[in-house]
């Protein structure tokens, strides 16, 4: 300890000294009557005292100097109407004390009281401000500005499927992981269409940290479960012989507000634009750079109106810089990125009634697959074409897809050999216009209604140039066949008797739900004792109105090209404890027949 410490810890010492002899004082008063100056007050001789010893300020003194003189004056009067009772008789023929001294008959427990409590509160405010004690803080000042935060959730999820789903929906992910695969002697991977699944147990933990850092800054890590380390996800299902859990990073960030108004944020955190599951899921985080600007804070207008423009840079994919890595001739691909920028309008009412309309534009670079230049796949087995490298990222279903590889059949020493090792690319560009608004009523305290809306347009998709690449680059799904019992491989660019096209670009949904707001989303960070909620919503989303691979992944178990209902409700019976349920009808809009349904039961804690 320093000397700067041993001051501190001795004048703390020497101001409780003098509390605790205060106290001694007033109980003993009697023993320092000897001691204490003449007067007519005893209490006034010991305010006195503690006045010119520096414990009382000059004020306080007085203050009690004169309630003192009050309340002694009461105390005579009423002991002169009394009638002298035995023990004061005895005392009345005592003989009379030694000069000096002063008696004291009366202390009053009141003053005793308030002496006690303004001589400690007056120590301890000096304490604080001087900073040589706090009593009240049981930490350094650091701890202050952090903040933890977690919730763990416990999930029964059931799926079932229609017995007239069709088996044939390929499994994108596995297809490009495992191949190139040569549907001419390889069957292709598909997913289960068929074949329900009951009560399958998931768990989903999350734990996240927030510092605040030069009273401006926030610095934010959150490491969350996850069956793989895809983008919509962070359920883990409880299987596989009781093996321990993968834990992934899923924040990393730093978030500052410069000026009042003027946000920036850098690193991976959780999506920070307003829009709703149809085109996001809600577990999204995403990577870059953000910023946001909210005119009305900026120019001092209030937290009842906002006009905020948002925008950022989010990438998606680095290409390799050694692509392709089996040949010595190098090719270049661009970055693929998530360009979004957004606009919202905002009004808080003086009847609690809260609107909102935001229209964003998100722009995916370079997700679209192309037909390669001529490949020779016939003499080296391990050849990389040119265009292997737009495979799609986290692809689910839904989205139109094709192939990306056209072969040089010149090279092929064999005219009869009929391999065709593929991959599976989109077809499409991805160019959304996310159009969403609400409208929040209150209708009692901590219940509202709210409604809202979405609507999504991708100016990606180009149905005019389906078949600029050729018949190589034809559309593989969403497509009705003209003549599926004597021609089912026919493609929507054949020359003749061509399939027909069915796919689509746009997408809509809308919300209803009434309760508690914090049991309006499917992951609540709060929930209070008694809170409720019940929400209603009905989907309808295109084949290529979105990317397959960031839209919701329990509606129609993920993906596009799906249309329903969803209806659920929730329950805190304590602080922190939500239970819940919901139901997630779906089936597809074209294509091949997949209806599916979703049944969730989950348990979820939070602090």
């Amino acid at each position: 300890m320093g000397m700067s410490g041993h001051r501190n810890f001795g004048r703390l010492m020497r101001n409780w000294r003098c509390g605790v002899a205060v106290v001694a004082v007033l109980a003993a008063a009697p023993a320092l009557a000897q001691e204490a100056p003449r007067s007519d007050s005893a209490m006034v001789n010991l305010v006195r005292l503690l006045t010119e010893q520096g414990v009382l300020t000059p004020e306080k003194g007085k203050e009690l100097m004169d309630q003192a003189q009050a309340e002694a004056a009461q105390a005579r009067a009423e002991l002169a109407q009394a009638a002298p009772a035995p023990n004061q008789q005895a005392a009345a023929e005592l003989p009379p004390p030694p000069p000096g001294t002063v008696r004291v008959p009366y202390v009053p427990e009141t003053v005793r009281t308030q002496i006690k409590n303004e001589l400690r509160t007056e120590v301890m405010a000096q304490a604080r401000t001087e900073g040589w004690a706090a009593p009240d803080k049981a930490a350094p000042d650091w701890v202050d500005n952090i903040r933890i935060h977690g919730d763990f959730r416990f999930r029964s999820a059931s799926a079932f499927y229609a017995a007239d789903n069709s088996p044939d929906y390929i499994d994108v992910p596995e297809f490009n992981e495992t191949g190139p695969i040569d549907l001419t002697r390889q069957l292709a991977p598909r997913l289960n269409t068929t074949r329900d699944k009951r009560n399958n147990m998931q768990i989903r933990a999350r734990i996240g940290l927030e510092a605040t850092i030069a009273n401006r800054f926030q610095l934010g890590f959150q490491l969350a479960t996850g069956d793989d380390p895809g983008p919509i996800s962070t359920n883990a299902t409880l299987t596989g012989g009781f093996r321990k859990r993968d834990l992934w990073l899923q924040n990393a960030y730093v978030k500052g507000e410069l000026v009042p108004g003027l946000t920036a944020m850098l690193g991976r955190f959780d999506n920070p634009f307003r829009t709703t599951d149809l085109m996001f899921d809600p577990d999204l985080a995403l990577d870059g750079l953000y910023g946001e600007a909210n005119f009305a804070k900026l120019f001092d207008q209030g937290d009842d109106f906002t006009v905020a423009v948002r925008g950022g840079a989010f990438p998606i994919m680095f290409e390799d810089s050694d692509y392709p890595s089996t040949s010595s001739d190098k090719r270049n691909f661009r970055d693929r990125y998530l360009f979004s920028g957004q606009l919202e309008l905002a009004r808080k009412f003086d009847n609690g009634v809260e609107a909102h309309l935001a229209g964003a534009y998100h722009n995916f670079t370079y997700l679209r697959g192309h037909v390669s230049a001529p490949c020779d796949i016939y003499s080296v087995e391990n050849v990389e074409c040119s265009t292997d490298a737009l495979r799609p990222l986290y692809a689910t279903k839904g989205n139109t897809l094709m192939f990306l590889r056209r072969f040089d059949t010149t090279a092929n020493p064999d005219p009869n050999d009929p391999r065709q090792p593929q991959y599976l690319g989109l077809k499409f560009a991805y160019r959304v216009l996310d159009v969403n608004g609400s409208v929040s009523v209150p209708i009692s305290d901590g219940v509202i209604a709210r409604l809202g809306g979405n609507y999504l347009y991708n100016f990606g998709f180009d149905r005019k140039n389906i078949c600029a690449e050729g018949p190589d680059g034809a559309p593989l799904n969403n497509v009705v066949l003209s003549d599926p019992v004597n021609d089912p491989l026919q493609g929507a660019c054949d020359v003749t008797g061509p399939a027909r096209f069915v796919g689509g670009n746009q997408g809509y949904g809308g919300y209803l739900s009434i309760g508690d707001p914090n049991l309006f989303s499917v992951n609540p960070r709060r929930a209070y004792k008694g809170a409720w909620a019940i929400n209603l919503a009905y989907k309808y989303l295109e084949s290529d109105a979105v990317p397959d691979s960031f839209t919701d992944s329990d509606f129609h178990l993920g993906g596009t090209n799906a249309q329903g209902y969803v209806i659920g409700g929730a329950w805190s019976p304590f602080d922190g404890i939500a239970i819940g349920a919901r139901w997630l009808s779906a089936n597809e809009i074209v294509d091949a027949p997949l209806a599916i349904d979703v049944l969730h039961v989950d348990l979820g804690v939070a602090f």
